[in-house]
């Protein structure tokens, strides 16, 4: 029954080249119905909403001097929740922006992957996508990120959302909207998510480290771990632990060890030693810090961290330190973030090592 199942798994796609055309005219710019969207508007539902999970919605109001109002809403148990939460979201907003003159009201661009109309009825003809289903052992599609199959991907990249608590689920979290380009440059993507009860570090890191070998399996030629807070931290634990396995590390704002203030040496120098487990021959490192973040011991210090490993490192280092208005725990979150650093991610993980960004970086990589 194995090679049964690998066959499956490796077969091509039917209908891929059709799937991918729709997918792309969903996630355009040009799906939202205003001549010239804002950047944040266009930013958030072309990479952000694709990193949502059924029942999501996206609801968006723009004014004529083009300044916006949106929300984007994921998990929810039925599309009309979905659809009534992001009215109310973005119906708060622009309640705040009257006063400046934003004059149009809100409608719903998207409920899951159907676009609507200016009534919230379904666009005849529109471009809709079929939410993806399924996953490798613990590893779940992204349902609304495009899913090649490991056959014609460029690889996998696995996000593991971060912990808040044994009351605070964090599955139906949204993706952070740098995963998206990754998408669009042919990696399939796929959540690690947890049910907030069982998310101990000692329980979660053994079964991504078990679940590794299986993607080899199914034929992804490259596998990318990345993860937010805790999630960013087992990301690298796990790299050290089967490097031959792990071929880059995203790790936004990666902590295990809470905001008291006693525990900052001892988490720096965690960090520390995490780092110096990694492959400096195989496995390329992005490391994201934030101002203002209260897991964070020392962005500051962090970053020198990564910087000096970097110049010994064979394979390219990078740390983000993320200036402007993005920032804080879930800065990675910010579609300000995604707007200015997506691209030092994309080339971190796919330009040639010489050409590829390395050591500490405070501003984008605008130019590559």
């Amino acid at each position: 029954m194995r090679w049964l199942l690998l066959l499956l798994l490796l077969a091509p796609l039917p209908g891929l080249a059709a799937d991918e055309a729709a997918h792309a005219r969903f996630f355009s710019a040009r799906s939202i119905p205003v001549p010239l969207p804002s950047t944040g508007l266009a930013i958030s539902f072309t990479q952000h909403y694709r990193g949502a999970v059924p029942h999501a919605a996206f609801a968006f109001a723009q004014g004529t001097d083009g300044r916006a109002a949106w929300s984007l809403v994921s998990g929810h148990d039925s599309p009309e929740s979905a659809q009534r939460q992001a009215l109310a979201n973005c119906n708060r907003q622009l309640t705040r922006m009257r006063g400046e003159g934003v004059g149009s009201p809100c409608r719903i661009l998207a409920v899951d992957g159907d676009l609507r109309g200016p009534a919230g009825e379904p666009q005849a003809g529109a471009p809709a996508i079929v939410p993806e289903r399924g996953g490798i052992g613990p590893f779940t599609r992204s349902p609304f990120h495009l899913h090649r199959g490991p056959r014609a991907a460029e690889g996998a990249v696995i996000w593991a959302h971060g912990y808040g608590g044994a009351e605070e689920d964090h599955r139906h979290h949204a993706l952070p909207g740098l995963v998206s380009p990754l998408n669009e440059a042919g990696f399939d993507v796929f959540r690690f998510d947890r049910h907030p009860g069982d998310d101990s570090l000692f329980i979660t890191l053994p079964r991504l480290v078990r679940a590794l070998p299986a993607l080899r399996e199914a034929g992804y030629r490259r596998i990318i771990l990345g993860g937010q807070s805790r999630g960013a931290w087992q990301a690298m634990l796990a790299a050290a632990e089967r490097p031959e396995l792990v071929d880059a590390v995203l790790a936004a704002a990666p902590a295990a060890h809470g905001e008291r203030p006693e525990f900052r040496p001892l988490a720096l120098e965690d960090f520390r030693r995490v780092l110096a487990g990694l492959d400096e021959q195989r496995t390329r490192l992005l490391v994201m810090l934030f101002d203002r973040d209260e897991f964070d011991p020392s962005p500051e210090e962090r970053g020198q961290m990564v910087a000096s490993l970097a110049q010994r490192r064979a394979v390219p280092t990078l740390a983000l330190w993320a200036t402007g208005p993005a920032r804080g725990h879930s800065g990675v979150s910010d579609w300000r973030f995604t707007r200015d650093y997506a691209g030092c991610v994309i080339t971190l993980v796919q330009a040639p090592a010489s050409a590829a960004p390395r050591g500490l970086r405070r501003e984008g990589c605008g130019g590559g």
